[in-house]
């Protein structure tokens, strides 16, 4: 990183002028940084990929997913087949009928599209491009803000960190890697995540820039609300960023918080922080006021070791500290930095409690502020008096961002693969049972095996007796294993009816594998007809 001139002073809170001035000379994309972009594209669609290759070389039949972890993006299918009927969400994971409780823009955009006719997977992927750029361009807007040391050099070692960052850690006793520290791990099948992550960073440099020309402004909260919608962990991330650089060091002095609300920037954080824990107080309310909710967030609390993410955030914060006293001295979006890391460790916390769910969501996008001030504290510590920095520098990302890379890319690759109960990829015959109960005029919900029972809200926009043990609750483990001896004709007959009815299902979606002329047997007293589609059938129940 020779030759890339003298470091500027620290960060702090630009007058107005002096911000406009900065802002209309921000550097266009060098072409590190549309490299960066390139390979940052390149990685978000290898998932889709590797499916595509499976359907067109292999001819295998693909149900559209976008992601290694299948029963989410089955879940997103159904939430938009749900939203295409009523804008809002319901549970189509039970067969019982639900309310419609739940708004999440972008779901409601994608069912909006799908309600035109647009198949939901499609309704789906659309955002995967705008989340992908919408990324990039704000953590690079963010790198261009913070990072000291003018030049590509530093902002392209800062942007690949941010994107790229990984180290190998210890996962539940095993070698691996913690993927949502991975941006490029969320590009696959999370777009609302990454549309978060893009938010929130918009909504830091914004509140920035009202700061600094000592205004008050509705647009930080605004965007950090939206950010909470789509995904409410990174609106929690800003409420407690703007919060800690806000009040932790004094920032606001005795007389602003005298004033009160009279003070723009009193008025500044307070508007940004009401705002942005509106969308979180919803969230609360849903698990308090909805059974469904209230039952999916039971069943979605897992715990997440510390350890692992101690060990893969390791190498990267350690460098960081060489930045903490810089960036504290260095105004809001210097604090923001210091503060940032500290709120995903509180939200961390409190989602391993009986109130969260899904603590590790909390790290999405911390890699942001811990690669600016790596690359800050490690420039001002005198980097670029080794010799040959710049290829050393490159040396050190490189080691820190292709293993992993390629790591995780395997990872997904095998992840993807066509197997046994995995509804990534599924039979011809199991896809035309499917359509057959998509045209079918015929209301009502659906039994079948767990893992094509996840595909029926998606596919179908019917409820389905079991899907995925989050929101096929409660006795969701009971209903997998009914389904499963149903299925394989190991029930005695009168057992088989007495699920059937008490199910309240109206079809009997028998997949590829059942034993479809024992079940048919058994079923034969209370159906109505049978249809069949090679492998598989559908069985009507009679009203």
């Amino acid at each position: 990183m020779r030759g890339v001139g003298v470091a500027p002073p620290v960060i702090a809170d630009l007058p107005a002028v002096e911000l406009k001035r900065r802002s209309s000379r921000r550097p266009p994309l060098h072409r590190l940084e549309l490299l960066l972009l390139a390979a940052f594209a390149l990685v978000s669609v290898w998932v889709l990929g590797v499916d595509l290759w499976y359907a067109v070389v292999r001819g295998r039949t693909w149900t559209g997913t976008d992601g290694i972890y299948i029963t989410d993006q089955m879940q997103y299918l159904g939430w938009i087949r749900s939203a295409a009927h009523t804008g809002l969400v319901a549970d189509l994971f039970v067969v019982r009928p639900t309310a419609a409780v739940y708004l999440q823009p972008a779901i409601l955009i994608s069912g909006l599209l799908t309600a035109a006719g647009l198949a939901p997977t499609l309704a789906l992927l659309v955002w995967k491009p705008i989340a992908v750029g919408a990324l990039f361009l704000g953590f690079r807007a963010f790198v261009v803000r913070t990072v000291e040391r003018p030049g590509p050099w530093p902002r392209s070692a800062a942007l690949s960190l941010a994107l790229f960052y990984g180290c190998f850690s210890s996962v539940y006793g095993s070698f691996g890697v913690v993927g949502d520290l991975f941006p490029a791990f969320l590009s696959w099948g999370y777009p609302f995540a990454l549309l978060a992550m893009a938010l929130l960073v918009a909504a830091l440099l914004s509140y920035d820039r009202a700061r600094a020309q000592g205004r008050s402004a509705w647009t930080p909260g605004l965007l950090g609300a939206l950010a909470g919608l789509l995904h409410p962990w990174q609106g929690e991330v800003l409420v407690l960023t703007v919060a800690g650089a806000e009040l932790v060091g004094g920032a606001l002095t005795r007389e602003e918080l005298r004033r009160g609300l009279e003070s723009p920037r009193v008025r500044l954080a307070t508007t940004t922080i009401v705002l942005a824990a509106i969308p979180l107080l919803y969230y609360y309310s849903l698990g308090k006021l909805n059974s469904n909710w209230e039952l999916g967030q039971a069943a979605s609390k897992h715990q997440f070791p510390a350890l692992a993410i101690g060990l893969a955030l390791a190498p990267l914060a350690l460098v960081a500290l060489l930045g903490v006293r810089r960036a504290a001295r260095g105004g809001f979006i210097g604090r923001s930095m210091l503060a940032w890391p500290a709120a995903c460790v509180v939200i961390y916390l409190q989602g391993l409690s009986s109130q969260g769910a899904t603590p590790l969501h909390a790290f999405d996008g911390v890699t942001l502020p811990l690669a600016v001030l790596a690359v800050n504290g490690s420039l001002a510590a005198g980097f670029t008096r080794l010799w040959r920095p710049r290829l050393i520098g490159i040396c050190l990302v490189a080691l820190f961002t292709i293993p992993t890379t390629y790591y995780e890319m395997d990872q997904a690759r095998q992840a993807v693969m066509p197997s046994s109960g995995n509804p990534n990829f599924i039979a011809a015959a199991e896809r035309r049972a499917l359509e057959f109960l998509h045209r079918d005029p015929t209301p009502g919900g659906v039994i079948s095996s767990p893992y094509l029972g996840m595909t029926v809200p998606g596919a179908t926009g019917r409820h389905t007796y079991i899907g995925n043990c989050i929101w096929s609750e409660p006795g969701c483990a009971t209903r997998a294993a009914l389904t499963k001896s149903l299925l394989a004709g190991q029930m005695s007959a009168a057992a088989a009816r007495q699920l059937v009815l008490v199910s309240h299902a109206r079809f009997v979606l028998a997949p590829c594998g059942s034993a479809t002329a024992r079940v048919q047997a058994q079923l034969r007293p209370i159906t109505a007809s049978v249809r069949r589609f090679g492998c598989a059938a559908v069985f009507q129940v009679r009203a």
